[in-house]
């Protein structure tokens, strides 16, 4: 291992630890914060490792493509808004705004996407890999970072509303950065992540969807420059068809997650935690439930309930309508005894129509993971 490749490592390292340790210090402002590691980090890398250039006979098309893409994207979002309603955004634009929120913002970007190409152009697998990470880290660092998760609740809502998102979001800039160069990604990544702070309305679309879009749009413009310019250079059709059976894959699986976070769509996912409804659902189980909305519920029927701050699985056993209120009593599969009084419908958040079997135990790890620490 020669000098040079010895510099890029130690210095992508260090680069990588600090990102990472930050996301753990609860600051107001993480923008600032990220600018200040990350402009003398891409200063650092920038004038000490050896650049090495990204040929690349289509960036400027591809720089089309993307632009436009992310104007669709935004575009897309308001008209959202035109359904579910919009507001103004609580802070004004004024020159203490820009410098305390959205210039950090542009520098932290600008910053990880030269360190981010740099290190590409390096060719070193280990380099690529903490270049991604870096870059990530950078993404949640922006988002509020990692000190404000308590529980397995904000962990999830982190993973599910940035973290996602975050990932497909890199993925996405580091196949741009290694063949097209510098601007194409940078372009995109300050576009997505500059719209919501500067454009003064916001539209109130929920988190279920914005986070299902921003998943998405990343593997989405992934799949089509990359079918667009690089599968002309592959020479067996079996090769790109189990590419794109793998992107389908990793799509459905994340799409799948983010319904298990949310639980805002038309249906949605519960993972089994308990063994009280052994036997109809076991433990690590996903539940699929379909929200309630006023229909009618039967007897032996299996239903989400709020319980306090939990959510309760379990069947109902009797109906009573007293005084023209329903209540429901329920009681677990595997309990002796119902439940202590009664559900009415203001409770009720859903009926349970089938079940996922296992897929809920990296859910259930994470969650033992937080209470082991807490």
């Amino acid at each position: 291992m020669n000098r040079d490749v010895k510099r890029v490592i130690i210095i992508s390292m260090i680069i990588c630890v600090l990102l990472l340790g930050s996301l753990f210090i609860p600051v107001e402002q993480s923008g600032i914060l990220g600018a200040c590691l990350m402009v003398p980090a891409a200063l650092l890398v920038f004038f000490t490792v050896k650049k090495r250039r990204i040929p690349s006979i289509n960036k400027y098309q591809v720089l089309l493509i993307v632009g436009v893409s992310g104007l669709l994207f935004i575009m897309f979002h308001y008209l959202l808004g035109l359904h579910f309603g919009m507001g103004r955004r609580s802070q004004s634009m004024n020159w203490g705004y820009f410098f305390e929120s959205v210039l950090p913002v542009i520098l932290v970007i600008i910053a990880s996407e030269i360190i981010r190409v740099v290190l590409l152009a390096q060719k070193r697998r280990w380099v690529s890999v903490m270049a991604f990470i870096t870059c990530l880290s950078v993404d949640l660092l922006l988002a509020g970072g990692l000190s404000d998760i308590r529980n397995f609740n904000d962990f999830m809502d982190l993973a599910g509303l940035a973290g996602l998102s975050a990932v497909t979001g890199n993925i996405l800039y580091h196949y741009l950065g290694a063949r097209y160069g510098f601007f194409p990604g940078m372009i995109l990544h300050l576009m997505l992540s500059l719209y919501t702070i500067v454009i003064p309305m916001v539209p109130f679309t929920p988190d279920a969807i914005k986070a299902l879009g921003g998943l998405l749009f990343p593997l989405l413009v992934y799949l089509f420059v990359d079918g667009l310019y690089e599968r002309k250079k592959v020479t067996h059709k079996k090769a790109g068809a189990l590419s794109y059976v793998a992107s389908g894959v990793v799509v459905v699986l994340m799409i799948s997650i983010v319904m298990m976070v949310s639980c805002q769509f038309k249906y949605g996912i519960l993972v089994i935690g308990t063994g009280s409804m052994t036997g109809e659902l076991n433990v690590g189980d996903a539940a699929v439930f379909e929200q309630y909305d006023g229909q009618v519920i039967q007897k032996g029927e299996v239903i989400v309930f709020r319980q306090g701050n939990t959510r309760v699985i379990h069947r109902v056993v009797e109906i009573k309508n007293i005084g023209g209120e329903l209540r429901y009593y329920t009681q677990g599969d595997a309990n002796e005894d119902p439940d202590y009084g009664y559900r009415t419908n203001k409770d009720i958040l859903g009926v349970v129509h089938f079940k996922v079997a296992y897929v809920g135990y990296p859910s259930i790890w994470i969650r033992n993971l937080f209470k082991t620490n807490s």
